[in-house]
C-alpha cells in the first residue's frame, strides 16, 4: 500500500522525525525475518518510548493502515512479514528492565529486553526466569510472549504463558489496558500470549521469577541410533521422571555443531541427549541413577556428567549454536517446529525421516525432546527453485505428520504466514471459524499483523470434526434449540459453585466419563461433569496425581471459575459447545502448542459466559501436587475485550455481560 505525505507527517510528530524511516535501505532491512518470507513495508517506526505506542496505533487505525510489530526478527514462520505493507512497529529500543522485586519474585520490563538480559540480571539475585529459548541472547520478551516461545526448560517449568503475571496491552484500536492474572474473568494474558501480534501489542510485561536451583547436574549421553535416544525420552516420560531439560540431536547436527562451536560432542555418535536435573543433591542422585538405568536399557554408549560449571556451559553453548552452525551447511534453512505427544516421538521421527529421504533432502534433527517439540533443520539453496519447492513441500508434509500423531504444527515458533495453511491439518471448521471470529472481534479492520494464523478458505480444507458422544450431543441439541429461539441459558455444572433455580440451567452431570488416563504421556482426558473428588480417587488408584481440589464440584466447573490456578496451567486441551451450538476443540496431549489462539486459557475463568466446557485434557504427575484454591467473583470485561464475548455469544444468551466499573 502507499502512505501519503500528510499521514507520514503526523507519524513524525508522534515519533520524532528521526524515528520514522522510509528510505529503501531501512525498508529492505525490515522486510524479512528468519523465515523465507520477503515483503516490503511502507515505513518503519522506531518506537522511542512506550507512551507513544497507543497514539501511533490510533493514528494508523484512523487511516486504516496495517501495522506489524517486530523486535529482534528471529521469527521462523514469517510472523514479522508485512504482508499488506503499512508500518513496521520496531520495539527494539523499548528494552529497559524497569524493576526486579526479590521479595515477591517478579520483574517488570519493556518488550524489547532480551530474554538473556533478564535471565542474567535475575541470576545476580539468586532468581530464575525459567523460559529459555535457544536464541535467548537475541530474542526478546515481547517476541517470546507473542509466540509463547519457551525453549528447553518447558518440560519441568512450563511455558512463557505461565510466567506472565501482568502486562500493559494496547488493542488494535490503540486503547491501553493493564491486564492482571488477579482479575476475575477469562485468562486474558494466557489467551493473548501466542497471538503473534494479531490481537494488539504489549508495552510492559511483568513476569514471575522463581528461586534459582542451587544444584544442577548435566549429562551427555550418546546412542547408536536416534531412534534409541528418542525411545529413552518416551521411557522417561512413562516413568514420570521430569528432568529440567532433555535435548536430542542426530549425527548430522552433532558433527556440524562440533565443527562450529567445539562443544565437546563426540562426532562419531549417531545421536546424543543432553539431560539436566536440578533440585536437592539427594533427589538429583536418585534421579541420575534412574536416568542412567533407562539410558542403558536403550543401549546408550556413553553416559557422562559435566564435571564443572564450565563444562556444563560448554555443552549448552553447542546446543544454542545449532541454528547458526546449520546455516553453514547451505545458504537457506527451514526450521521445523512440530510437537507431538511424547509417546509418539518414535512414530513422528520415523515419519519425518521418511519424508526427508523421499525428497532427498539434507537435514539436521534437533529436539526439545522432553516436551515432544522437535526442530528439523531442512537446508537447501533457495536459488535452486526446484529444490526450494521440494523443501517447502517436505515441510508441509512434516507438519501434517505431526498433526496425524495427535500433535501441533507449532510448539513455540508460531504460525505466521508460512504455516497458515497447515492450521487446517489440526483444526476443524467450527474451531477455525471461532478463531477467525475472535480476530475479527478484536481487530475488525484487520490491521494488527494482518493475514496471519487463520488459513484462507479453511472451510474446504479443515480436518473433519470428531463426532460428539451421546451426552455431549444431547446438550448440543438443547443449546442449538435455545439459540434459535433466543432463549437464555445458565451453565451450572453440578450446581456446587454456581447455584441457581433457573429453569434455563444447563447441567453437565451427563458428561461423567473418564475418557483416558495416559501414563505414557502423563495426561488425562476427562469429561467436564466428573466430580473432582471422584476423579482424584480414580487417579490415585492409578498411582498418579493432579492439581485440582477434591470437592463436590465438577472438573469443568473448577476450570470455568478458575478455582485452582495451578490446575488451569496444566490444561493442554479443551472441548466446548458455543452458545450457537457449534462444538470447538483445541489442543490435546502436547506439552507445547503455539498454533492459533489459546482457547484453554480463554475459557479459564469465563464462568460459562463463552460456552459450555465438555471435556478437558490435562497433565498428571507421579507425585502429589500442592493445590491452592481461590474464590472468584463474576467476570468483569474490560471494554476492548467485550468484543470477545459478543463474538462467542452474539445474542448474549449465556449469562449477563457485566461491564467493568
Amino acid at each position: 500500500m502507499y502512505i501519503n505525505a500528510h499521514i507520514l507527517q503526523q507519524l513524525q510528530k508522534l515519533l520524532g522525525p528521526e524515528n520514522l524511516l522510509t528510505d529503501e535501505l531501512s525498508l529492505a532491512l525490515h522486510s524479512y525475518d528468519c523465515s523465507l518470507s520477503r515483503t516490503r513495508p511502507d515505513a518503519v517506526a522506531l518506537l522511542p518510548n512506550t507512551a507513544c505506542v497507543p497514539g501511533v496505533i490510533r493514528l494508523l487505525n484512523q487511516y486504516k493502515i496495517p501495522f506489524t510489530p517486530r523486535a529482534a526478527g528471529t521469527n521462523h514462520a514469517g510472523g514479522c512479514a508485512a504482508l499488506k505493507g503499512g508500518v513496521i512497529l520496531d520495539f527494539t529500543r523499548l528494552n529497559r528492565l524497569l524493576e526486579i522485586n526479590t521479595q515477591e519474585k517478579y520483574a517488570i520490563a519493556e518488550p524489547g529486553l532480551t530474554t538473556a538480559a533478564l535471565q542474567e540480571e535475575a541470576a545476580r539475585w539468586g532468581l530464575l526466569y525459567a523460559p529459555d529459548p535457544a536464541s535467548a541472547r537475541v530474542c526478546t520478551l515481547g517476541g517470546n510472549l507473542a509466540q509463547n516461545a519457551s525453549g528447553a526448560r518447558c518440560m519441568k517449568y512450563g511455558g512463557t504463558a505461565d510466567y506472565i503475571l501482568e502486562a500493559e496491552w494496547v488493542s488494535p484500536q490503540g486503547q491501553s489496558v493493564w491486564l492482571s492474572r488477579q482479575s476475575a474473568g477469562p485468562d486474558w494474558l494466557g489467551f493473548l500470549c501466542g497471538s503473534e501480534g494479531t490481537l494488539g501489542v504489549f508495552t510492559k510485561i511483568c513476569v514471575r521469577l522463581t528461586d534459582e536451583p542451587k544444584h544442577i547436574k548435566t549429562f551427555l549421553v550418546t546412542f547408536p541410533s536416534l531412534q534409541e535416544s528418542i525411545q529413552t525420552v518416551t521411557d522417561l516420560a512413562a516413568r514420570g521422571i521430569i528432568p529440567r531439560c532433555v535435548e536430542a540431536m542426530d549425527n548430522a547436527t552433532t558433527r556440524t555443531v562440533e565443527a562450529y562451536a567445539r562443544a565437546g560432542y563426540p562426532a562419531d555418535a549417531e545421536a546424543l541427549l543432553i539431560l539436566e536435573l536440578d533440585g536437592q543433591p539427594k533427589q538429583i542422585h536418585m534421579q541420575a541413577a534412574q536416568l542412567e538405568e533407562i539410558c542403558r536399557q536403550n543401549h546408550c554408549q556413553t553416559f557422562k556428567a559435566a564435571r564443572t560449571e564450565a563444562e556444563r556451559q560448554q555443552l549448552w553453548a553447542g546446543r544454542r549454536a545449532a541454528y547458526a552452525a546449520t546455516t553453514l551447511m547451505a545458504p537457506n534453512v527451514i526450521v521445523g517446529d512440530g510437537t507431538v505427544p511424547r509417546s509418539k516421538l518414535p512414530q513422528a521421527l520415523q515419519a519425518v525421516s521418511q519424508i526427508i529421504r523421499k525428497y532427498q533432502l539434507q537435514a539436521g534433527l534437533l529436539f526439545h525432546a522432553g516436551d515432544g517439540n522437535f526442530h528439523p533443520h531442512l537446508v537447501f539453496d533457495a536459488r535452486n527453485r526446484a529444490q526450494a519447492a521440494l523443501t517447502a513441500r517436505a515441510e508441509q508434509e512434516i507438519l501434517r505428520a505431526c498433526a496425524q500423531c495427535g500433535g501441533t504444527i507449532s510448539g513455540e515458533h508460531g504460525v505466521g504466514v508460512e504455516k497458515r495453511a497447515a492450521m487446517a491439518f489440526m483444526y476443524d471448521a467450527p474451531t477455525l471459524r471461532f478463531m477467525a471470529a475472535l480476530k475479527h472481534a478484536l481487530d475488525p479492520a484487520n490491521l494488527s499483523n494482518p493475514e496471519k494464523i487463520i488459513p484462507v478458505n479453511f472451510a474446504e480444507k479443515a480436518k473433519e470434526q470428531t463426532a460428539p458422544d451421546p451426552a455431549e450431543q444431547a446438550l448440543q441439541s438443547q443449546i442449538k434449540a435455545r439459540f434459535a429461539a433466543g432463549e437464555t441459558s445458565v451453565i451450572t455444572g453440578a450446581g456446587s459453585r454456581c447455584k441457581t433455580n433457573s429453569p434455563r440451567a444447563l447441567r453437565t452431570r451427563g458428561l461423567n466419563k473418564v475418557v483416558e488416563i495416559d501414563k505414557q504421556n502423563y495426561t488425562a482426558t476427562v469429561q467436564a461433569g466428573v466430580h473432582t473428588q471422584d476423579l482424584q480417587a480414580r487417579l490415585e488408584a492409578e498411582g498418579v496425581y493432579a492439581a485440582f481440589p477434591a470437592d463436590k464440584g465438577t472438573l469443568g466447573g473448577c476450570l470455568a471459575v478458575n478455582a485452582a490456578p495451578a490446575f488451569a496451567r496444566q490444561v493442554t486441551g479443551i472441548r466446548a459447545i458455543l452458545p450457537d451450538g457449534e462444538i470447538i476443540t483445541y489442543g490435546g496431549k502436547v506439552m507445547k502448542n503455539a498454533a492459533g489462539y489459546n482457547l484453554c486459557r480463554l475459557f479459564t475463568g469465563s464462568r460459562g459466559q463463552l460456552g459450555l466446557i465438555t471435556q478437558i485434557t490435562f497433565k498428571i504427575f507421579a507425585q502429589p501436587q500442592k493445590v491452592q484454591t481461590q474464590n472468584t467473583p463474576q467476570p468483569l470485561w474490560p471494554a476492548p475485550l467485550r468484543a470477545v464475548k459478543a463474538a462467542a455469544d452474539p445474542k448474549n444468551l449465556f449469562g449477563v455481560l457485566q461491564e467493568e466499573k
